[in-house]
């Protein structure tokens, strides 16, 4: 299965610079190949970094989480090692533990020259979707609140950027991230499989007893008010798929124990997974009865679990939108 950034990597002079995001794993999903991402020296900070004499000097102003990117200030040439972390501004949101996801809005500086490196949220797009615990940035989040804005200085590799120098960084936790649909209950047609959530969000899936339908088909289970997902976006999602023959599961990033992003466009996924999703609203529940043409036809990944010319059923988890 294609592993995704959350986020398109960000070109810019002489650097490629992203954040890592977490996902799954798996090879039976609805999309097909695998990439990974090289390792990095110096190695990723595993605990929340203290507070320092070269964070502490960087200034930001403006408001958290808002459409303006901060007024960033610092000192040229500030290092630090290992990575150091400042909250300029003490949110009052929940505390986040390990395994959560947030939304976080953030800017980033070549540490030596001060140039900005990349901007994501605020003025620039989205808010980025990152999983607190872990190595990298992730661990900066885990003693985070939401609301809180940080200033780090540290090496990129050990924040989890993939560029190499000493940067700093200015990030707002702007908002948790559900790990299930938070959508309004829909009706659901009895003639298409039927789905039933257990408390923490899996879907249970059944198959009437009908013929699939001739077409691919999608069904918001629960209505969720969130962006639109367009072709192209990348979004945060849980899913389950299983064969409309039988009902066997071959693949769920529940089973994996964690959502996983995919870019929501045919470059990478199953026709009949992009015709089910584009359109609907983060937060939403969507199920998808895809058709063979839709989906793997007669050669289905090796060692999959789907057999061939089978017409699948995907249950969708919309969390957020990259």
């Amino acid at each position: 299965m294609k592993r995704l950034r959350l986020l398109p990597l960000v070109l810019v002079p002489a650097v490629v610079l992203g954040l890592a995001a977490c996902s799954g794993s798996g090879s039976s999903g609805p999309s097909a190949s695998a990439t990974s991402a090289p390792s990095s020296t110096p190695t990723p900070i595993t605990s929340c970094p203290k507070p320092g004499k070269a964070s502490d000097s960087v200034t930001a102003t403006g408001a958290v989480g808002g459409s303006a990117s901060p007024k960033v200030t610092f000192d040229k040439g500030l290092t630090a090692d290992p990575p150091q972390a400042t909250r300029v501004v003490k949110g009052k949101g929940a505390a986040l533990a390990k395994g959560d996801f947030v939304q976080v809005a953030y800017t980033a500086f070549n540490a030596k020259d001060a140039k900005n490196l990349v901007t994501v949220g605020f003025d620039q797009g989205n808010p980025q979707v990152l999983s607190v615990g872990g190595t990298g940035f992730g661990a900066i989040l885990g003693c985070s609140k939401v609301g809180d804005r940080v200033a780090v200085v540290g090496q990129a590799a050990a924040l989890g950027f993939n560029t190499t120098g000493s940067i700093v960084v200015v990030a707002d936790v702007v908002e948790q991230t559900p790990t299930k649909s938070t959508g309004t209950p829909q009706d659901q047609d009895p003639a298409l499989p039927t789905v039933k959530d257990a408390a923490d969000g899996e879907p249970t899936i059944t198959i009437p007893d009908t013929d699939a339908p001739s077409k691919t088909t999608a069904e918001v289970i629960k209505q969720g008010d969130g962006d639109t997902i367009k072709d192209g976006d990348t979004a945060l999602v849980q899913y389950k798929g299983v064969a409309y023959k039988g009902g066997k599961e071959f693949d769920s990033s529940w089973s994996k124990g964690s959502p996983t992003t995919f870019t929501i466009s045919n470059s990478g996924l199953i026709p009949g997974f992009v015709k089910g999703l584009v359109g609907q609203k983060v937060g939403s529940q969507v199920m998808i009865v895809v058709t063979p043409a839709d989906g793997y036809g007669a050669n289905p990944p090796e060692g999959s679990g789907i057999p061939a010319n089978a017409t699948l059923v995907f249950v969708v988890d919309l969390l957020a939108k990259g």
